[in-house]
């Protein structure tokens, strides 16, 4: 059997600091974004309690705008509000997952083809810059940045192909693949060259306003339904993680009963 490998939990008031959602913007957005950010950085571990009342006390904001964050993230499926039970953040569940890439899959491989037929010199720049990037922070060993300049990059071709609020409802439907990415990282599961050289080859069929090219150099960067669940398998690391949360929070999600 597979050694459990565990994620230390640390205290809500360590995790969410009022400094962190300063700045422009409505309240509930940025309470939103961090809740988010820190769910599929799996910094919120899944399971973990998320008391409305604790959260806007440490945050220094009125209980609306986290109840309104926390509606979003719930109908994202990252949070689970179980009447009379408790507010948690949702376990990860591999469907979710596999409906999140089907996707992103569909949506990214029509957005590399447009972008094929329509990007500027401009966006070339940007592609080439995103993609230099990555290559330094590999070698500077930042994979926190590398995955944010993966974000980008792929935004970016969503961008050239003129379809950037398509690329808002991707960014929304694949929380659940964000997360799987993080716990990767976590576990050691990188595949970091093998990025790089992909992404070279969707630029290059972009800068050849190839679109069939720009669909096949994207289909095998982001792989296939059955590529993503035998790629989950060959790490037995993380499913022992997956499987132990989701059954050390079933507990936890039982609404509470009325004793009176």
């Amino acid at each position: 059997m597979s050694e459990i490998v565990t994620i230390p939990a640390l205290p809500l008031d360590e995790l969410l600091r009022p400094s962190l959602i300063e700045g422009a913007g409505n309240t509930t957005s940025k309470v939103y974004r961090l809740l988010r950010q820190l769910i599929v950085e799996v910094r919120l571990l899944p399971g973990r309690a998320l008391p409305e009342k604790e959260v806007a006390a440490i945050l220094n904001v009125s209980k609306t705008p986290v109840r309104e964050a926390i509606i979003r993230l719930s109908e994202e499926g990252l949070i689970k509000v179980v009447p009379q039970g408790g507010t948690f953040v949702a376990t990860i569940e591999v469907q979710r997952y596999i409906e999140a890439c089907f996707i992103r899959f569909r949506l990214e491989a029509g957005a590399a083809a447009e972008a094929a037929k329509r990007h500027t010199f401009e966006d070339l720049g940007r592609l080439e810059l995103c993609l230099n990037q990555q290559i330094a922070a590999v070698e500077s060993e930042d994979y926190t940045n590398f995955f944010e300049l993966d974000e980008s990059f792929h935004k970016a071709i969503f961008a050239a192909a003129r379809l950037s609020g398509v690329w808002t409802f991707v960014n929304q439907a694949k929380g659940e693949i964000d997360r799987m990415r993080h716990l990767k990282m976590v576990f050691g599961v990188r595949r970091t060259a093998e990025v790089i050289e992909e992404h070279r080859a969707i630029v290059d069929a972009i800068r050849e306003a190839s679109p069939d090219a720009a669909v096949a150099a994207m289909s095998r960067h982001l792989g296939s339904l059955e590529s993503k669940i035998t790629e989950l398998s060959r790490d037995p690391k993380l499913w022992s993680y997956i499987e132990s949360i989701n059954a050390t929070t079933t507990e936890k999600r039982r609404p509470r009963r009325n004793l009176t």
